[in-house]
This record gives C-alpha cells, structure tokens and sequence, in this order.
C-alpha cells in the first residue's frame, strides 16, 4: 500500500482536501472541494441567473479538471455522491461541495492537483461573473487568497452600493 498524506487548502471562501482513501490498497485518494456561496456573494451577485451561479458552475468545472488531470498522470478519476469529509465544510455557511475518488494515484498528484484546482476555481468564478479582476498567478497561502478574495468582494460591493 502506497503512504500518502493528506494535502488541506481552506479559507473561508474555498477548500481542497486530498486525503488517502481508507478503503483502498491502491493509493487511491478522496479529493474534497467547495465553494462557500455566502461569501462569494458579492462578486457573483447580479451575474447569474439562479440555476447558474459563477461559484458553484465554477467548482462543477473544476471536477472535469480533476479528472483530466488524472488522464493525463496515467491514473482514472470518478465522482462520489453522497461523501460527507469530516470536518467539511469549515464553516455553516451555504457551501457547494464536490467529492472525487481518484484511482491508484502517483505520489506528486495532490501538489499538481492544489495548485491547478484553485487557481482555475478562482479564474473560472471571474470569468463566469465578468469581472475581469487581476488575479494571482501562482497559489498564493489560504489565508492570503481569501485576504484578496475579501478585498475583491470589498470592491464589489461597494461598486452596488
């Protein structure tokens, strides 16, 4: 059996946790996501209709990305209905949350995984509400991307009021 750790990104507005799969004996890994729809109110607000809200489109999006990135690191990828993360969501807010079953894994997976997921999730939210925002290109900490999630959400909203 392949040792795996787990790989946690969370702040207030997103999360990402990959985390070895108990069940197996193969390095498969559980990849958690969300997106805390509250919080990322005030820059998805007035962009959408109801059944098509940038956060949640955006972290729907971001699970293709998985499994393509599993495709191309030579493992498979599959969602997980019903998968409750314990501890996940952090807040009780309104979250959209995703699970993933990601098959027999390579060791560098998660890192790949980190910093593709959020920094697309990010990009995918701005492009479906256009903002345009300046958005960082590398991965920033989690709790320096949600200090600049905060500001943009700042900016926003006092753009409506």
């Amino acid at each position: 059996m392949k040792k795996q750790l787990s790989h946690e990104y969370i702040n207030n507005f997103l999360y990402f946790v990959i985390k070895p799969d108990e069940d197996s004996e193969t390095g498969d890994l559980i990849c958690c996501s969300g997106v805390n729809v509250d919080r990322f109110t005030p820059i998805t607000k007035g962009r959408h209709n109801p059944m098509s809200n940038p956060a949640i489109r955006g972290l729907q999006l971001i699970q293709y990305d998985i499994m393509a990135l599993a495709l191309e690191n030579g493992t498979s990828a599959k969602p997980l209905r019903g998968y409750k993360g314990k501890g996940l969501p952090p807040t009780d807010e309104l979250w959209s949350t995703e699970c993933i079953l990601i098959k027999n894994a390579p060791e560098s997976f998660p890192d790949k995984l980190l910093n593709h997921c959020v920094l697309e999730l990010i990009k995918k939210i701005d492009l479906a509400s256009t903002r345009g925002a300046s958005l960082p290109d590398k991965l920033l900490k989690p709790d320096e991307l949600q200090v600049f999630i905060e500001s943009l959400c700042d900016e926003y909203a006092a753009q409506v009021a």
